[in-house]
């Protein structure tokens, strides 16, 4: 679920903030949106799309470069080549491991492919990062 706005601390820098299915709330820290094809001049669809799917974790650093950031790449319908490739970086500022004192939140990376950019950002990445089960991808860490 998208929440509101906070623009309570600084005014001039707002992020978005969702409730995840698990109830979890996570923040928006970037974004990023390319065409799933950028790098092929040429091949077949199958094979593009395996390179796609295989290289899309690599591509999230290179967006998002952390060491302490946990990736999860949705799958993808068989067969299926969309368009674009979503990345979305979250953070929450709950550690998933509360056993760790030293970690003050936690830190995931998603990555999925789609072709809908028709959908307002804020409501596809809502649809999108809803079902993660962020205790079990998000990774710990301090700020």
């Amino acid at each position: 679920m998208l929440l509101p706005i906070d623009t309570d601390v600084l005014t001039h820098f707002r992020r978005m903030h969702y409730r995840l299915d698990s109830g979890r709330e996570v923040s928006l820290e970037g974004c990023c949106i390319t065409p799933t094809t950028r790098e092929f001049l040429e091949g077949r669809k199958d094979d593009i799309r395996g390179r796609i799917i295989e290289r899309l974790p690599k591509r999230a650093r290179q967006y998002f470069p952390s060491e302490n950031r946990g990736i999860l790449v949705k799958p993808v319908r068989e067969g299926e080549l969309p368009a674009y490739a979503f990345i979305v970086d979250l953070v929450c500022y709950e550690p998933v491991s509360s056993s760790d004192s030293d970690n003050d939140m936690s830190s995931l990376i998603v990555c999925w492919l789609g072709d809908d950019i028709v959908t307002s950002l804020p409501e596809l990445i809502d649809r999108e990062i809803s079902p993660v089960e962020w205790d079990k991808y998000a990774v710990d860490g301090s700020i």
